[in-house]
């Protein structure tokens, strides 16, 4: 770095003041020594006067001891030192029980895919509102004509939404907050709040589902190869267990046959009851299946040939395994190619139908034919009841009609 001639000492040389010669204006830099530290510290003043530089470097020299005395860094983070200290942090928690293993592997995912390509080099102190709103627009294009585009993966939908980008605004807030907890980051620059859109889910009415199973069978039966009829058939008991749980995809994914158990329940009255312990965004839970459900397990014990579950834990691993009994990730394409069979791609309102369609169904199925309590229903699920209500706020009115006219 070339110097100038001008440097001013201050607390004894620990404060330096100086000028780059290479800088037509004259803007005072300082430069820090703090005991015994070999690595000096620089930063602007920001100023041309000098009077104003010497109280500046003066502030900015408390600040640094404040951080040394704290064990703070002294060097302003980038937002990937940060980030990497906050993923240490959800490991830890996730260890201790705190946090899920399908959130860390979210905030992993998010952070590697999205916001560390463009907040990754980028000093946290300086990062803007101005860059909160530029990430939007970056964000909305990843897939189509920006940093994605020659990266596609068959799960990511090519235009994020809302609730997407709503989430990925909560964790990006989560991390800067860790900052400002730590001590690295003065202030969180202002972050525009965005609210993701209520839309009716797209679920299925009972003669849809009707349909959708029909159609499931029909295909099966179709099938000429056994490997094809296998999975169709697979895909016919995915779906209704879905149905008759409410677990999330993601849930069941992770599914083995150790989380499962056929209890008793019942006041006098015995009565056999499917219960699934899954580990998804909320935490552990169980989750307690329908009748339906129950019986759907007994045939997928039958599709592999178990005669109970105790053989089931003692030679399966996965709920969901091809033939050479490895774990099925995703029926996503199976899905859709039977949603396309059935013509039910898209429900009356024009909401696409995913996978996700299956656990909107369970809430209004219970809801409308189950009789079951919103918070009982919350609780099952592994969601609010706040969020039952504004998704299926519906459902309730549909359910209070006699009451209304």
């Amino acid at each position: 770095m070339d110097v100038g001639q001008r440097e001013i000492e201050l607390r004894g040389g620990r404060i330096v003041l100086y000028t780059l010669a290479s800088d037509k204006h004259g803007i005072w830099q300082a430069r820090f020594r703090l005991g015994t530290e070999r690595t000096l510290v620089r930063r602007s003043t920001k100023t041309t006067d000098l009077a104003e530089a010497k109280r500046t470097a003066e502030e900015l020299y408390e600040e640094l001891r404040y951080k040394q005395r704290n064990n703070h860094p002294l060097k302003d983070q980038t937002f990937k030192q940060l980030a990497d200290d906050y993923v240490r942090k959800a490991q830890r928690e996730t260890q201790e029980g705190r946090l899920s293993k399908g959130r860390l592997v979210l905030v992993q995912g998010t952070l590697k895919r999205y916001l560390l390509p463009f907040f990754g080099k980028k000093p946290i102190n300086s990062i803007t509102t101005a860059d909160f709103n530029d990430y939007d627009d970056w964000r909305l294009d990843y897939w189509t004509k920006g940093y994605g585009a020659d990266r596609k993966v068959a799960t990511a939908a090519t235009t994020p939404s809302a609730k997407t980008l709503v989430m990925e605004q909560s964790m990006l807030r989560q991390i800067l907050k860790h900052g400002l907890e730590q001590g690295s980051l003065k202030q969180l620059a202002f972050m525009k709040a965005k609210r993701a859109k209520t839309n009716r889910r797209g679920a299925f009415d009972v003669k849809e589902y009707r349909l959708l199973i029909w159609t499931a069978r029909q295909r099966t039966r179709s099938a000429e190869h056994p490997r094809v009829k296998r999975d169709r058939q697979l895909l016919e008991l995915y779906v209704r267990l879905l149905v008759g749980t409410g677990m999330r995809v993601g849930e069941a994914r992770g599914l083995t046959w150790r989380d499962v158990e056929l209890i008793h329940t019942g006041n006098g009255k015995q009565t056999e009851t499917l219960r699934l312990w899954v580990d998804g965004k909320t935490g552990k839970r169980a989750v307690i299946g329908t009748r339906a459900a129950k019986n759907t397990l007994k045939k997928l014990l039958a599709h592999y040939g178990w005669k109970d579950l105790d053989e089931a834990r003692a030679k399966g691993n996965g709920l969901f395994t091809n033939s050479n009994g490895k774990d099925i990730h995703t029926f996503e394409v199976g899905f859709k190619n039977l949603m396309a069979a059935a013509n039910l791609d898209t429900d009356r309102h024009g909401n696409a139908r995913t996978l996700y369609s299956l656990r909107h169904t369970y809430a209004t199925f219970r809801l409308l034919y189950g009789g079951t309590d919103v918070y009982l229903l919350a609780r099952n699920m592994g969601t609010s009841v706040l969020m039952i209500e504004q998704h299926y706020g519906h459902v309730s009115t549909t359910l209070a009609a006699d009451k209304l006219i």
